[in-house]
């Protein structure tokens, strides 16, 4: 995708990014139900960093190329924090969890949730994920081969099977339609949220607002029971839950009330399954369409597993299969970019002023087809991932985990829950997409597959 020539960077500080002419409010309806194409023709049009401005006082700004996301979120991350119009649709659905708190109780967040993340813990969490992905493997063995699977569904069933019991280990299958339906139609209202600034306030009794205060009552319903009946009761399993119970500040030796667990379980499971869902799903669709990578991993797979389960032990082994995870996240992203933040005191940015108050956009999905920064950037090639390749590349050209101080908590968790489930699969099952299937992006806040992704499988043995 050609861009736009770079600015100079000795402009003057006040020199504005270049971007459209007047306020953009009235394309809001575009942004909403076409982003991708939306935003790519601004990028395209006005090159990495595009001025915005929505409304009087609002302007945002496109950020695509990984200096502004190593400026904003490293370098000089002291200047920015997520604005408040991402902070309070969040909020209402997450409440003070870690994606949607700032500051000082951000800090103390993270401190007491990042022991239960900490590799001598992933390790004690293998074995419950394990169950979960054997249960599928038994249920699938017992279809017919010709049969037809949505596994873009059957991966959002299974992560949120593996999210509930290695959260709190119960398993919310007996309630997961009830459940998946009310996170999605929160899901869905927090986007129209971030994307119309206009919308009414939950206070207004719209249809949506009913719809979206009913489905956050059955969440945090569902959620508090869990709680409160451990609390009461607690048990020997070697859960998130129980390791977030036992957590104390380091100062104040307070632990978590049980509102602000209810906040950090629904960040856990929303985050937790929703993007891990997604990823696995378009890799599947990736592999479907490349079976010479397919089969590839396939010989690894069997190469290091030799017939036995995936481990904790022989999962990092499996270099070539996280290579092609890590391309599949690159070409097909879960989300178009990272959480927004505001410019705490006025900034320059590539020689671009930038306003106390302007938000940044980090549109990451263009930053992963950067043609300055990957080669046939719309091929999907797992050996972009070598190490030599790695080693040469902007260490901020690929982020999906995010960066700096709030890069993802759980990415060591989902990166052993998807290699896991990738060998588990490809080692028990020939995998073979659908023929003329439509499959589409569906750009609603994850960027899931609209239709799905229609396979069929064959068990090897």
């Amino acid at each position: 995708m050609p861009l736009a020539p770079q600015a100079v960077s000795s402009v003057s500080s006040k020199r504005r990014a270049p971007g459209p002419s007047g306020y953009l409010f009235l394309s809001l309806s575009k942004l909403q139900t076409q982003p991708l194409e939306f935003l790519a023709n601004y990028w395209r049009e006005y090159g990495d960093l595009v001025r915005m401005p929505i409304l009087p006082g609002m302007t945002i700004y496109l950020a695509t190329h990984p200096d502004h996301m190593e400026h904003a979120l490293a370098t000089c991350s002291e200047r920015y924090e997520k604005p408040g119009f991402f902070l309070k649709p969040m909020g209402q659905v997450q409440g003070q969890g870690l994606f949607s708190s700032e500051g000082a109780f951000w800090r103390q967040q993270r401190r007491l949730i990042q022991p239960a993340f900490q590799q001598k813990q992933l390790v004690k969490l293998h074995g419950i994920m394990w169950r979960c992905v054997d249960s599928l493997l038994q249920e699938w063995a017992r279809k017919p081969a010709s049969e037809v699977i949505d596994i873009a569904a059957e991966m959002t069933r299974l992560t949120l099977k593996v999210v509930s019991l290695t959260l709190f280990s119960v398993d919310v299958n007996g309630e997961s339609n009830r459940f998946r339906s009310a996170l999605e139609i929160l899901v869905d209202q927090v986007f129209q949220r971030l994307t119309n600034p206009l919308m009414p306030p939950l206070w207004v009794p719209t249809q949506n607002n009913r719809q979206f205060r009913r489905a956050k009552q059955t969440v945090d319903e569902i959620v508090l029971e869990v709680i409160r009946e451990r609390r009461q009761h607690p048990i020997e399993e070697t859960d998130l839950l129980s390791m977030l119970l036992a957590s104390r500040d380091e100062d104040t030796g307070e632990g978590m009330s049980d509102q602000q667990l209810l906040h950090e379980i629904i960040t856990l499971i929303n985050a937790g399954h929703e993007t891990t869902a997604t990823s696995l799903a378009w890799t599947w669709y990736l592999l479907g369409t490349h079976p010479e990578i397919m089969a590839q991993m396939q010989a690894e797979v069997e190469m290091v597993l030799q017939g036995s389960t995936p481990t904790f032990e022989n999962l990092p082994k499996l270099k070539y299969t996280r290579r092609v995870f890590d391309e599949s996240l690159r070409l097909c992203p879960p989300g178009m970019g990272l959480a927004p933040r505001a410019a705490l005191e006025d900034d320059e940015l590539d020689g671009y002023h930038i306003a106390k108050g302007s938000i940044l956009n980090f549109a990451f999905y263009y930053t992963l087809r950067h043609p300055e920064f990957w080669d046939n950037p719309e091929q999907f090639d797992p050996d972009r991932f070598l190490s030599e390749k790695v080693k040469n590349r902007h260490k901020y050209a690929y982020m999906p985990w995010g960066a700096g101080p709030h890069v993802c908590i759980g990415k060591n968790f989902a990166i052993m829950e998807t290699l896991m489930i990738l060998s588990a699969i490809v080692q028990r099952f020939e995998v073979s997409l659908v023929p003329r299937q439509t499959v589409e992006v569906d750009p609603r806040f994850t960027l899931r597959p609209k239709y799905g992704v229609k396979v069929t499988l064959r068990e090897k043995f």
